[in-house]
């Protein structure tokens, strides 16, 4: 999985909702490193499930990415 992400070439974006149990800010952090292109959303007072908790700002994150990518 390392040598996939750190081959990656394409537009790539990290959703994290904040408060998520399964991805931890570390985590998130390892992976920018190995995909130093990819753009980063970390959403406040969201937990993993970031479209459930804060969709308005999911959906503006995604779009803004797509638009730019």
């Amino acid at each position: 999985m390392v040598e996939s992400a750190r081959n990656l070439s394409v537009p790539t974006l990290l959703v994290r909702g904040q408060m998520s149990e399964l991805v931890s800010e570390e985590q998130a952090e390892e992976f920018l490193g190995m995909v130093p292109h990819a753009q980063y959303v970390n959403v406040d007072k969201a937990h993993h499930m970031v479209a459930g908790d804060k969709n308005d700002i999911f959906t503006s994150a995604v779009t803004e990415f797509l638009g730019h990518s």
